[in-house]
């Protein structure tokens, strides 16, 4: 069995898992602005912003 032949994911499944991370990512980011560590704050976000544009990229990939 090749790697490509299992079963397929739904890409609206997939734009999901990627949402609940972006959701978990601003938590912390939020988290660590209030401790005032805005380095880590600034890399959290460009994960949320990363993680959302994966989410909105994959829900529109055709199952296949």
């Amino acid at each position: 069995m090749m790697l490509f032949e299992g079963m397929t994911l739904h890409p609206y499944s997939i734009a999901f898992v990627f949402l609940i991370f972006a959701v978990l990512s601003v938590f912390t980011m939020v988290s660590m602005i209030k401790q005032r560590k805005l380095g880590l704050a600034g890399f959290m976000f460009i994960s949320v912003v990363v993680m959302v544009a994966s989410a909105v990229i994959s829900s529109q990939v055709s199952p296949s």
